[in-house]
């Protein structure tokens, strides 16, 4: 019995200490804007000037924090990210906000130093919808189901140290109260610092 514990150790450190399971681990923190996706506010958010705005499933900020694992000798990183993503309208009588709270998880290939391409899944949590004050009347206060979505994206590295990203999401929402779905899919721009 000693011996097969002994034997098993020596192969899982054999194993674990390979070049492919040692690598760089870097934090990082990014935002940026995205736009796309169904409309989610019932009615026209109407301010006293007159004008007119709209919330949507894609939209608009999106602030994260993650970690890169950059394998030795490959030229593969994996990505783990959670991130706040709000399109919100606010006035001095009220607001309107729809926010989200992504997961990812993406698997990146770096072509060359400069460029990195990458595709992943995205499984949003916390899901609202929610008017305050003046705000209640473009809708009613509601929560959503996501699906699990997908991502693909490519960053440009601007220095070792700072990113720009450009991604596509596709996802949908459905409301826990009234069982309508919205697409959330959107396109956005993103930049992201890495404490390397």
């Amino acid at each position: 019995m000693k011996k097969t514990v002994l034997a098993l150790a020596a192969a899982s450190s054999g194993l674990f200490g390979a070049p492919c399971w040692a690598g760089e681990w870097s934090p990082f923190l990014g935002g940026g804007l995205t736009a796309g996706g169904d409309k989610v506010n019932s009615s026209a958010i109407t301010r006293v000037n007159g004008d007119t705005e709209n919330l949507h499933a894609g939209g608009l900020i999106d602030l994260r924090a993650g970690l890169d694992f950059r394998m030795v000798g490959t030229d593969i990183s994996l990505q783990g990210v959670v991130a706040y993503h709000t399109d919100r309208s606010d006035a001095d009588n009220g607001s309107v906000d729809f926010s989200r709270l992504p997961l990812e998880f993406l698997v990146q290939w770096h072509a060359n130093e400069k460029w990195a391409f990458a595709g992943g899944i995205r499984k949003t949590n916390g899901v609202r919808y929610n008017g305050v004050d003046a705000g209640v009347g473009f809708g009613s206060d509601q929560k959503f189901k996501s699906s699990v979505g997908w991502i693909v994206e490519g960053e440009y590295a601007i220095t070792p140290s700072v990113g720009l990203k450009v991604r596509y999401v596709n996802e949908d929402y459905t409301s826990k109260t009234y069982g309508t779905k919205f697409d959330g899919s959107h396109f956005g721009v993103l930049g992201v610092y890495y404490f390397r």
